[in-house]
This record gives C-alpha cells, sequence and structure tokens, in this order.
C-alpha cells in the first residue's frame, strides 16, 4: 500500500512536470481508428467520425467472453495435468513404484511445459486480434485493453501451481480425491501422521522466484554476446584480419590504423560518419512492446510477493537483487544492443495502476487464508476449520478496515 500510494504522488509530479495531465483528454485518435457514423463536434460544430458505443460495447462483451474462456481453458489444462499425475501415480502406470513416480513427473511436466507454451501462443494471438476487433479510439485505451487480457492469462498461468499447493494439495494427500484414498498427491512432509505442504511452498515460490529472470537473462544477455562473437569471427574469418578484439562496444573498440587515420583526414570524415550510422542500423530493433514485456515481469514479481509474502518473507530481498541486475542489463541493451527507442507520451502508467491495487487486495486475501489455514497444523485449536476461517476474516478486516 505504501509503495502504490508513493507512486501515486510521483506520478502526479510527473504528469505536472511534464504537462500531460489532460494528455487522455486531448490524445489523438490512433490511425487505425475508424468510424462508421458522423455527428457535430459540441466544440467544433464541424462533422466528426464516431464509432456507436452499441457496437463497442457489443464487441467489447464478445472480447470478454472469448478471454474467459480461453482463461477457463488454461485452469482445466492445469487440473488436467494434476489429476493426470495422481491418477498414474495411483495405477502405477509406469511400472514399479520408484520408476512409477519418476516417469509420471516427467510426463506430466513436459505435458504442463507444452499446454503452457501452446495456449500462450494462441492467447496473445487471440488477444492481440480481439483488441484490434474493438476498434478503440486513442492509443491508451487500446493498449489499457490488450495489457488486461495479457494479464489475465498471466496471472493464472504464474499463480495456478502455488495457490493449488498452498490450499488444496495438503487436502488431496491426506483424503485423496474423488474420495478415492489411493489417488493422493505427496506433500513429502509429514507431521503428526498428516501431509504437510507448507515446507514445499515455499521451494516452489524461492525457485520461481529465483528462476523467473533467467529466460530474460538468456535473451537479452547470453544470446546477443553469442551472436556478437560469431559476427566478429566471421568477419575476421572472411577478411583475414586479425587486429579487431572480439570484445563488445561497451568494452573496447575495434580500432584500426587506417581509421584513426580517418579521423584526421577532412573530406574522409563523411566517409567515417557513414560507416558509424550504418553501423547503427546493425543493431537489434527495440520491440515494439518493450515497456508491456517490462511491466509484465515486474507486476508478476510484485504479486508474487504479495500473494506469498507470508511463506517467503526473503521474497522482497530476492526480487530487490533481481531488479538490481535487471536495471543493468536494461541499460546496457539500451546502450549499446539496440537502436534508440522513440518516447511516447503518456499520462500516466495506464491500467498498470489498477492492477497493482488489485494485486495488494487479493494479496491480503491470500496471505490471510495462508496463515489460518496453511501455516496453522499443530494439533492446535486452529485445526478446526471453523476457527480458520474466524481467524482468516478477522486478519482480512483487520488489514482493509484497521
Amino acid at each position: 500500500t505504501f509503495f502504490v500510494e508513493k507512486w501515486k504522488r510521483k506520478s502526479n509530479s510527473l504528469k505536472y512536470e511534464w504537462d500531460v495531465s489532460n494528455f487522455e483528454q486531448l490524445e489523438p485518435d490512433r490511425p487505425q481508428f475508424y468510424g462508421s457514423k458522423t455527428r457535430k463536434n459540441p466544440i467544433t460544430e464541424e462533422e466528426e467520425w464516431f464509432y456507436p458505443f452499441y457496437k463497442f460495447y457489443l464487441k467489447l462483451t464478445a472480447s470478454v467472453s472469448t478471454l474467459l474462456f480461453m482463461v477457463v481453458i488454461v485452469i482445466a489444462t492445469t487440473l488436467g495435468v494434476i489429476v493426470f499425475r495422481i491418477a498414474a501415480n495411483a495405477g502405477k502406470y509406469f511400472g514399479d513404484t520408484e520408476n512409477n513416480s519418476l516417469y509420471t513427473s516427467v510426463v506430466s511436466s513436459v505435458i504442463n511445459a507444452a499446454g503452457i507454451m501452446l495456449l500462450g501462443f494462441v492467447y496473445e494471438r487471440i488477444a492481440y486480434f480481439l483488441t484490434d476487433w474493438e476498434n478503440h479510439r486513442t492509443q491508451t485505451v487500446y493498449d489499457d485493453s490488450l495489457i488486461m487480457k495479457l494479464f489475465a492469462f498471466q496471472f493464472v498461468n504464474n499463480y495456478a501451481s502455488l495457490i493449488y499447493i498452498a490450499f488444496f494439495k495438503e487436502n488431496i494427500a491426506n483424503n485423496g480425491l474423488f474420495g478415492r484414498e489411493d489417488w493422493t498427491d505427496t506433500c513429502d512432509y509429514t507431521v503428526n501422521g498428516k501431509q504437510l505442504c507448507y515446507p514445499m511452498l515455499v521451494l516452489q515460490v524461492a525457485v520461481l522466484l529465483c528462476m523467473k529472470p533467467m529466460p530474460k537473462f538468456f535473451k537479452d544477455v547470453v544470446l546477443p554476446f553469442l551472436f556478437h562473437f560469431l559476427n566478429v569471427f566471421k568477419t575476421r574469418f572472411r577478411s583475414g584480419d586479425k587486429a579487431c578484439c572480439c570484445c563488445p562496444p561497451c568494452c573496447c573498440a575495434c580500432v584500426r590504423p587506417e581509421n584513426i587515420e580517418a579521423v584526421d583526414a577532412g573530406p574522409l570524415k563523411t566517409k567515417e560518419l557513414i560507416d558509424i550510422i550504418e553501423e547503427d542500423r546493425k543493431l537489434i530493433a527495440g520491440d515494439n512492446d518493450f515497456t508491456l514485456s517490462e511491466y509484465t515481469e515486474k507486476t508478476i514479481m510484485y504479486g508474487m510477493i504479495m500473494l506469498f509474502g507470508a511463506v517467503f518473507p526473503l521474497a522482497p530481498l530476492i526480487a530487490l537483487i533481481c531488479n538490481l541486475v535487471d536495471v543493468r542489463i536494461d541499460g546496457y541493451r539500451i546502450l549499446w544492443k539496440n537502436r534508440r527507442y522513440i518516447a511516447q507520451r503518456a499520462e500516466d502508467i495506464g491500467i498498470w495502476q489498477y492492477i497493482l491495487e488489485f494485486l495488494n487486495m487479493i494479496g491480503v486475501i491470500v496471505n490471510s487464508l495462508i496463515i489460518a489455514h496453511t501455516l496453522v497444523n499443530n494439533g492446535s485449536v486452529l485445526d478446526n476449520i471453523a476457527n480458520r476461517w474466524v481467524v482468516a476474516f478477522g486478519f482480512e478486516h483487520v488489514c482493509f478496515f484497521g
């Protein structure tokens, strides 16, 4: 809450300094926007094109229904993989107990990963198509609609497994699935003869927080370095020139004697400048959705801290370290590896502000339930399910209204 409120103050200060307080009211139409009817502008009294509201809201309803259906498919896929793993372990479809557990884990993990990637690919294409089809008038409204669609999938994709471990796996481990005692999903930790999934939840949160930045690090650092060295070696092999170093531009420059002479060669400076421009053209083109990917990554990490901070108190420290490293990686990528980004005006961070506030509210509810249902399982009076719900509601009300 303190973080969000502090950012609101910072955002208002920046809006005043950059004179964008009324940008969304004065924002021009998107080039892709089209109108189907005309009306008289009450200010200029000129005819202007507009899109009927009833058509827009019909399209919006169809889009929301389609995306909710896709989210349900994602949840159903996750539950299907869980049921398959439990049934395969119970039926020993892959041989003896040890091999059956190993093969079942591998197969279920492969199915889960393949399903997530396939659904993510299809979902993203559908989200872009539906957002274009909705025919939003301004770029800000278009971006907000697209962000909401994409974040809904990311929310389910990143938190579904943690929600399952926190609130459902322990009950299945102790009582079985569908009332069948042999269909169990073990937690690998026992207290007073009962399965306890809290240590597994702690491990899962820690692993996700530590592994989440790895794909970005590989994409933004490892791959560019490999391509750079490959291009340098290709150039040296073709030209037979061994004077050029193989370091990236930030570490050293490929300085040849003829280049040094060209700097003071009078008219040849033009050729030198053209060479520099040509080298800049060869840089990697920046992502069109740079802010979208960056905001999504940071918001998912923020949500993991808010939703499961009671489980893993070191989560904020790990997130801080990851963000400090990420700042340096993005700075290196923007300054040395990518072409210069074109800045776009905006009044604020848009719908991300409401997403952060939503994660704050959901975080209070989830942490209340975790404290009441997951952390307390030691034979105390809170083993009673009714008492647990009282503790959860009490903690939630104190946080919201205290």
